[in-house]
C-alpha cells in the first residue's frame, strides 16, 4: 500500500472515531454564512424584503478520502404581510460513512422598533435522515465487529430551531438554538447532532463613498466541547465586490480542554463575492487548516439570485447586513 493511501485511511479513521467519541455528529461547517445567515438563524427568513435563492457547495479537506462534503439550497422571502417572512431549505452533509439529509421550513415575525430598527423571531421545523453505511467501514479483521453495521443503517428524526435576529441599518445580532428535539436510544448506532447554540454579531462601517468595512463574530457552543469562534473582516467596494478573510479557533469557555490541544483546530479562510449582475452574486472561499491537515485545503462555492420588486415607484434591493 502506498504511503499516501495509508495516511489518508488513517486520517479517515481518526475523523470517524472523533465523531463517535463525541457521541454526536457535529453541525455542518460553513464559511460563507455571512452572506446567508438563514443557514444558521431561522429569524433571518424574509429579512431582506425580497425573494432570494441561495445554493452552496462545500468540499472540506479536498483530496482526503471520506472528508466532509456539504450542499445546501435555500429560498426565502416576505409574505403579503411585510412583517412575516418564510423560508425553506435542504441540506445534505456527508462525512465518511455517515450522511445527513434534512428538509426544513421557516417562519419569522418582525417587529419594527423604529424606522431603521427591527427585531425578528423565527422558528424552523423539519426532519433529517441520518445514514451510516457499514460497507464503507473496513475494520481490517476477518471477523465481524458487532459495533460496525454490515449494511446501511438509516433513521429519520424530527428537528427544530428557534432564533432571534436584531438589526439596524448598520448593526445586527442573532441568537439561535438548534437541534432542539432530543433523541436517545441505546440501540441507535447512527450519531446525531447534539443541541447547538449560535451567537452572531456584526457592524458595517463607511470608509468612503465606495468602500465599507464589515467585521463580524460567530460563536458556536454545545456546552460539551470547546467553543468554536469565527472572527471575520470584509471590505465591500461599490456595493458589488466583497473581499475578506476569517480566522477560526476554539476556546475552553465551558470545558477544561488545554489551549495546546485547541490550537490544533485553528483555520484561516479567504473569501470573495461578486455581484455579477444586480440580481446575481457568486462567491468563493478558500480555507486552510493550521494543523496536521494543512495539506488539505477546503473550498466553498455559493450562488445567489434575488427577485427584486417595486415599492412606491422604486426597486427594492438587498441589504448588505
Amino acid at each position: 500500500m502506498r504511503t499516501n493511501d495509508l495516511r489518508n485511511k488513517l486520517l479517515l479513521v481518526l475523523l470517524l472515531l472523533s465523531a463517535h467519541v463525541a457521541t454526536a455528529q457535529q453541525a455542518p461547517q460553513y464559511t460563507q454564512y455571512i452572506f446567508n445567515e438563514l443557514v444558521i438563524n431561522p429569524a433571518y427568513a424574509g429579512s431582506k424584503g425580497i425573494l432570494n435563492i441561495n445554493a452552496t457547495y462545500r468540499s472540506q479537506w479536498t483530496g482526503l478520502e471520506g472528508a466532509p462534503i456539504t450542499q445546501t439550497l435555500s429560498v426565502d422571502g416576505p409574505t403579503s404581510r411585510s412583517n412575516i417572512g418564510w423560508a425553506g431549505y435542504i441540506v445534505n452533509d456527508k462525512l465518511g460513512a455517515q450522511s445527513q439529509t434534512g428538509v426544513y421550513g421557516n417562519v419569522s415575525v418582525r417587529i419594527n422598533l423604529d424606522r431603521y430598527t427591527k427585531l425578528a423571531f423565527g422558528v424552523s421545523a423539519g426532519a433529517a435522515q441520518y445514514t451510516l453505511d457499514g460497507t464503507m467501514l473496513n475494520t481490517g479483521s476477518q471477523t465481524s465487529d458487532a459495533a460496525v453495521p454490515q449494511g446501511r443503517e438509516t433513521k429519520i428524526l424530527p428537528d427544530a430551531k428557534l432564533g432571534i435576529f436584531f438589526n439596524t441599518e448598520r448593526y445586527y445580532a442573532g441568537l439561535t438554538a438548534a437541534n432542539l428535539i432530543p433523541f436517545k436510544s441505546e440501540n441507535l448506532i447512527i450519531t446525531t447532532p447534539r443541541r447547538h447554540y449560535f451567537l452572531s454579531t456584526g457592524y458595517m462601517f463607511d470608509l468612503g463613498n465606495d468602500m465599507r468595512l464589515k467585521p463580524s463574530i460567530l460563536l458556536k457552543e454545545d456546552f460539551h466541547s470547546p467553543t468554536n469562534i469565527d472572527l471575520n473582516t470584509f471590505l465591500l467596494f461599490s456595493d458589488r465586490f466583497w473581499i475578506g478573510g476569517s480566522y477560526r479557533t476554539s476556546a475552553p469557555m465551558f470545558t477544561n480542554t488545554e489551549m495546546k490541544q485547541l490550537s490544533k483546530r485553528n483555520a484561516a479562510a479567504a473569501l470573495v463575492q461578486v455581484y455579477v449582475t444586480p440580481r446575481m452574486r457568486v462567491g468563493y472561499s478558500y480555507d486552510m487548516s493550521l494543523n496536521a491537515l494543512n495539506n488539505y485545503s477546503s473550498h466553498e462555492v455559493s450562488l445567489g439570485y434575488s427577485f427584486f420588486k417595486k415599492h412606491g415607484g422604486r426597486i427594492l434591493t438587498p441589504r448588505n447586513l
